[in-house]
């Protein structure tokens, strides 16, 4: 609304009762997205979802639109012959505006087999005019989907940002929540992305999975950084009614050390040269903290801000649309 820093701090503590630590970073985010969005033309542009609901495992936190690969995969074809069809029948929908960001999620996007992720990307390049696109991205958060000849699919379509989502860096904490793969694997896939060329990366980190501790995420975010991620994202561990940690009544660590926890990234990240560009909360939110994307100058995700701040128009298809 055009106030200065210091109002906007001093209206977030004296109406909401703000602490001076949340109240000057929701500050400090709201001016860096400020910067982002003030060339964007919400008016003529919109963004596009595409889900692909499978993954390896499902982890313990999550109750997203995603199932195991290994029960659904004779389907895979199926799905993607309803999905081209959605994404066929979705092209027609928004007249003479100009697609602004793209970005597949999931479940894990790159379940998907080299050649179902080219006929995927084939069909959203023919039904869509990607010219103008600011940002192309694809989730390939589980380490173990992740191939050289997968990578080089996307790259050839054009897409420029992928996620490499450990959430830990720990293994034992990795095989407490549900995943089939190891931080070494973490590292491993990193370095494909970065032999194949030209992605920015970012990774995802939760603080509060069980099994963890404030050494322990730590350690994590240290091991993070040391990987040069061009944007990393802290996130509370929110505790969601179909998730496995709720269901079968999970421990977890306490507020004070998930306080912690964030309390360590946001001064080390800062400290390393990443900004916050975007904040939110979800319900049921361990410790009723906040999630936290962080990004190297010049590289933040638009497609974040806009669906975060619901500025603009956004079609969603597949699964978890």
């Amino acid at each position: 609304s055009g106030a200065s820093r210091v109002d906007a701090i001093h209206y977030l503590k004296d109406t909401y009762l703000v602490s001076d630590e949340k109240a000057s970073l929701c500050a400090i985010v709201a001016e860096n997205e400020a910067k982002v969005l003030k060339d964007v033309d919400y008016d003529h542009t919109f963004s596009l979802y595409v889900g692909i609901p499978f993954c390896p495992s499902i982890c313990a936190y999550c109750s997203f639109s995603s199932y195991p690969l290994s029960v659904w995969e004779k389907q895979v074809d199926n799905y993607l012959d309803a999905l081209c069809k959605e994404i066929e029948a979705a092209s027609t929908m928004m007249g003479n505006k100009k697609l602004l960001t793209f970005y597949m999620g999931g479940g894990t996007p790159t379940t998907l087999s080299a050649e179902q992720l080219d006929r995927l990307c084939s069909v959203l390049g023919d039904e869509f005019d990607l010219s103008a696109v600011r940002e192309y991205t694809v989730e390939a958060g589980r380490p173990d989907t992740i191939s050289a000849a997968k990578l080089r699919v996307l790259r050839a379509h054009g897409v420029d940002r992928v996620s490499v989502n450990p959430q830990t860096m720990s293994d034992r904490v990795l095989e407490l929540i549900g995943r089939r793969h190891t931080a070494a694997d973490i590292e491993h896939a990193l370095q494909l992305v970065r032999e194949t060329g030209g992605f920015d990366v970012n990774m995802d980190l939760i603080a509060g999975l069980p099994g963890d501790s404030a050494e322990g995420f730590r350690d994590t975010v240290e091991k993070v950084l040391a990987l040069g991620a061009e944007n990393i994202t802290v996130h509370t561990l929110s505790l969601k009614k179909g998730s496995r940690i709720t269901l079968e009544e999970v421990p977890i660590p306490g507020a004070g050390e998930v306080s912690a926890m964030l309390d360590f990234a946001g001064d080390r990240l800062s400290a390393a040269g990443y900004a916050p560009y975007y904040l939110y909360r979800q319900k049921f939110m361990s410790g009723g903290f906040e999630n936290v994307g962080w990004a190297k100058d010049g590289r933040v995700n638009l497609y974040n801000i806009c669906i975060m701040e619901e500025l603009c128009s956004i079609i969603a298809m597949g699964g978890g649309g």
